[in-house]
């Protein structure tokens, strides 16, 4: 983790874009610079050359004058950018997907929720209001009503089509056999090999963003847990975080520790189930039933300690509601030494069956360049060796005590990432890693301070302040940006998971492969539904 001067970049942004910047203001580790809608993507594009796009917020602010207002998130190394913008009168922006990849689906994603046209993006098709939504309603506008009975049309989405001799189109889904979450895939072969696919998302598409609007800070905080399940701690640490910026807080250094125990026991179980699918999908059922059993064996310890096997109801705003006691302790060590024994195990067995190792090697294999240009992050991201981690860039929680390294192991970590392949099997390995690192995080977190669980905040927070608040899920950084109302209620509430930044990816890591390693790439990208249609 690198740290930079804000004072001296905000010097270097204003001085590239003299006149240009009507306003500077800092938000701990947030600078704002607000620029007009016309400046704002040539200052996008000149950010962006040393900085990677982190998320894209609109919210609707004409009750305070403020028209849309659109905030362009960069990420660089410790601090976050926006760069602001206010529609005024209009009902457009500038799309700027030609110079940001990663910025497409975001800019969808604002003309379905505010009706706002990104002018000349390449591509408005709807993303999460499916064609049957009628034209000219926009449930993220404030008089839009949470209630509101939208009359059905009928219509047809618009697939990119790949035409050619000897092409096929093979469409899979919505509906998948088992558990598994709608989701519709539409795949073009030539013989064996898949030449282009289009995913088509958002059919779990709950309205979650909406539905916080005008919630009380504590309403909203459960139904962040409900995002995505097995991302419960994450999206309540990323929640927990911004009220607790808006209101000037810091949590007790035992809430912190407890906070990055709770973190780590959901990336290991969730961690662990992936590598068990992984293997399922692989042909080596009994590598994944034995690991499978490791998986229920850490819920369990879940339950234990929390009275939920994943874990909701940990976070409170201020700090948790758990404590650690002498007795959780020694479960959590017992545990977690006997499974990662196991773990070890099965690892060993798993990578000496030459048949396994062979159907990861090669298969959905991601350019590192593709994975940096579309905005990946978390293990899709490191497994091509860009080295993104929030826990380590960003550090909450406790994690700034887990960041000491030496010259030496900083230098093997670097060989490391400029190692990896970026296919199946480098997924699989990231996660080995991590599982064992993760393990290794829990056992030093356990020594607590003696301290309180939470502080209090206040029960009048300044309305319309706002905040960005993160986390790194078993998926890779969740970002939620909250603006508070009047009576400490939500103004607006932004989501983004780690799955809305990696979906995009999995277009492109089948190319080439046949269609019965779909399975097998798709479970190495461990993405979610419920996750990305919020």
């Amino acid at each position: 983790m690198n740290k930079i001067d804000l004072e001296n970049y905000a010097k270097e942004i204003a001085g590239k874009f003299p006149n240009k910047i009507s306003n500077i203001s800092q938000n701990n580790n947030e600078i704002h610079f607000s620029v007009s809608i016309n400046d704002m993507p040539a200052i996008c594009y000149y950010v962006n050359l040393n900085a990677r796009l982190a998320t894209i917020i609109c919210s609707d602010e004409r009750k305070n004058g403020n028209g849309f207002a659109i905030r362009y998130v960069f990420e660089k190394d410790d601090v976050f950018i926006f760069i602001v913008v206010s529609t005024g009168q209009g009902f457009s922006f500038p799309s700027i997907t030609s110079h940001i990849p990663a910025a497409a689906l975001y800019e969808r994603e604002i003309k379905d929720m505010f009706g706002l046209i990104p002018t000349g993006s390449h591509d408005t098709r709807p993303l999460v209001l499916h064609e049957h939504w009628p034209e000219g309603i926009f449930p993220l506008r404030k008089e839009f009503e949470l209630k509101t009975k939208a009359k059905r049309q009928e219509k047809e989405y618009s697939f990119l089509r790949v035409q050619g001799e000897g092409v096929c189109e093979i469409p899979v889904g919505p509906v998948h056999a088992g558990i598994i979450e709608p989701g519709h895939f539409r795949f073009s072969i030539l013989g064996e090999n898949i030449i282009n696919l289009e995913t088509r998302l958002f059919y779990t598409h709950k309205g979650i963003e909406k539905l916080a609007e005008s919630m009380k800070l504590d309403e909203a905080l459960l139904l962040s847990e409900r995002i995505a399940g097995d991302e419960s701690v994450a999206n309540s640490s990323a929640y927990c975080q911004a009220i607790e910026k808006i209101a000037r807080v810091e949590i007790p250094n035992r809430a912190k520790k407890i906070r990055t125990i709770f973190g780590e026991l959901e990336r290991v179980y969730n961690h662990v189930g992936t590598l068990a699918g992984i293997s399922t999908d692989a042909s080596f059922p009994f590598g994944s039933a034995r690991l499978n059993i490791l998986k229920e064996k850490l819920m369990q310890l879940n339950e234990s300690l929390s009275g939920s096997r994943i874990l909701f109801g940990v976070n409170r705003i201020g700090g948790v509601r758990y404590d650690i006691t002498d007795e959780n302790k020694k479960l959590i060590l017992e545990t977690t030494t006997e499974v990662s024994n196991d773990f070890e195990k099965i690892i060993t067995l798993l990578k000496s069956k030459s048949s396994f190792m062979d159907r990861l090697r090669g298969t959905g294999t991601i350019q590192k360049k593709t994975a940096y240009d579309l905005g990946t992050v978390g293990v899709v991201a490191r497994c091509v060796g860009i080295d993104v981690d929030t826990r380590y860039d960003h550090p909450y929680a406790s994690y700034s005590l887990h960041n000491d390294k030496t010259p030496q192991q900083l230098m093997q970590h670097e060989i490391e990432m400029e190692k990896r392949a970026g296919d199946a099997l480098a997924r699989f390995e990231v996660r080995v890693k991590e599982v064992r690192d993760s393990f290794d995080i829990i056992r030093e977190s356990l020594d607590l301070d003696s301290d309180m669980l939470f502080t209090s905040i206040s029960e009048h927070l300044d309305p319309f302040r706002s905040a960005l608040g993160w986390a790194e899920s078993h998926r890779g950084q969740t970002l939620h940006w909250i603006m508070i109302g009047e009576n400490n209620s939500i103004f607006r509430y932004k989501i983004r998971t780690a799955s809305f930044c990696n979906w995009p990816i999995i277009e492109q890591a089948v190319l080439n492969d046949i269609v019965p390693d779909f399975p097998l790439v798709n479970k190495s990208l461990d993405l979610s539904y419920s996750g990305n249609d919020l």
